[in-house]
């Protein structure tokens, strides 16, 4: 016990180097918790020593130095968990096998790892029978483990802002552990809601269900006016005029990115979900993409484009689940020579050529904006044939 009270302030986050853990590890070491940082991505531990980050965050630069200053650490290996009071597992998952197979294997090494009566924070998308294959291992009876489900909600590129405002919903199955992790976040002036965990497990991925949902529906409505040759920005702007019930209708766009997509899979497959919309909302995402492409056919005056935007959102270097590169390749198909211009992604992390638009903006007169990124504000489009993808 002697050892435990050292360490009362000591976390672990398992997956740390990631869009998930790094901004949660930054936070926490610059509110006074001891924070290691670990991951099996040695490339990414070996900048992060050096201060220099992997993906974009607004602000992650200047809390990630601030973190490492106050005694950050990293690391690669899992066994260093043992140290630690609270540990946070944060990687990426999905319902694909081979995904399950990876949590299910992580998990039974951070069972074997870590220190009695520690803390086992979830924050990953986790389904109903991961969490009873966790609580069914030997090790975790045994060791007396204080689990938790504390689901992640916060928008990439929001992360510092958010982590403050949002509620931290606290899915437990014991009142006296909820006080302990409500103590936690309350260190981090976070409200805590607590609730089950079967009701946690069911609210992360019903948030993104809906999500996906209610932008999928707008794009239904495109579909619809597209192929009845109607043209929808028009039709929408008088509608929403002094209309206050529809003004919180959605923008037409991609539905894609890192969770929507996976999480709305998950759900699907968790709660045995069949005949409902929700089975056809990817067809719906995949009939706008077309939609597009059409409308390129149509506007265009020849089969070469400027595409500008190549990640899964506006100011986004993430190009995990990018509908524009979806888009990029269905262009191909459809003949078109496209030039595919992003200064905000890595051009190494694709499999084909990206161009600086000052040396291919006379290549031709149509401009296709896939992602409304703001940089593209200051480029010379005058005199262009412009196209919008999102709407």
């Amino acid at each position: 016990m002697e050892s435990k009270s050292k360490n009362i302030k000591s976390v672990s986050v398992v997956g740390g180097a990631g869009h998930i853990g790094l901004p949660l590890s930054c936070y926490l070491q610059n509110c006074g918790y001891e924070v290691l940082i670990i991951d099996n991505n040695k490339k990414a531990i070996t900048s992060l020593k050096k201060g220099i980050t992997t993906f974009h965050e607004e602000g992650l630069n200047k809390n990630l130095n601030s973190a490492l200053k106050k005694g950050m650490k990293t690391s690669d290996n899992l066994e260093k968990i043992k140290n630690s009071n609270y540990v946070f597992v944060t990687i990426g998952t999905s319902s694909k096998k081979e995904s399950i197979l990876f949590f299910e294997s992580l998990m039974d090494d951070i069972l074997e790892k870590i220190s009695e009566e520690s803390f086992l924070i979830l924050r990953s998308t986790v389904t109903i029978e991961d969490i009873e294959k966790i609580t069914k291992n030997e090790l975790f009876k045994n060791k007396k483990i204080k689990l938790a489900y504390c689901p992640e909600r916060i928008a990439e590129g929001e992360a510092f802002k958010e982590l403050v405002i949002l509620p931290q919903i606290v899915g437990v199955e014991d009142p006296e552990i909820f006080n302990e992790i409500s103590d936690f976040f309350k260190q981090l002036k976070i409200e805590s809601i607590p609730t089950s965990i079967k009701n946690a497990v069911f609210i992360k991925l019903f948030s993104n269900a809906y999500r996906h949902a209610n932008f999928s529906l707008a794009n239904e409505f495109y579909n619809i006016a597209n192929k009845n040759n109607i043209e929808y920005s028009e039709v929408v702007e008088i509608a929403k005029k002094d209309y206050p019930r529809l003004k919180n209708l959605p923008l037409t766009g991609y539905v894609g990115g890192p969770c929507l997509p996976k999480d709305l899979e998950t759900f699907i497959k968790t709660f045995g979900v069949e005949n409902s919309l929700l089975n056809r909302l990817e067809e719906v995402n995949d009939g706008y993409l077309d939609s597009i492409v059409k409308n390129c056919n149509n506007i265009f005056k020849s089969k070469k484009i400027i595409q500008l935007g190549l990640s899964f959102k506006n100011n986004s270097d993430d190009i995990r689940g990018s509908g524009s590169i979806v888009l990029y390749t269905k262009l191909i198909e459809s003949g078109f020579e496209v030039y595919a211009v992003d200064p905000c992604v890595n051009a190494d992390n694709l499999p084909f050529e990206i161009y600086d638009y000052e040396n291919i903006q006379n290549e031709t007169n149509n401009i296709l904006i896939a992602v409304s990124h703001d940089i593209f504000k200051e480029y010379k489009m005058d005199n262009k044939s412009v196209l919008y993808a999102e709407i």
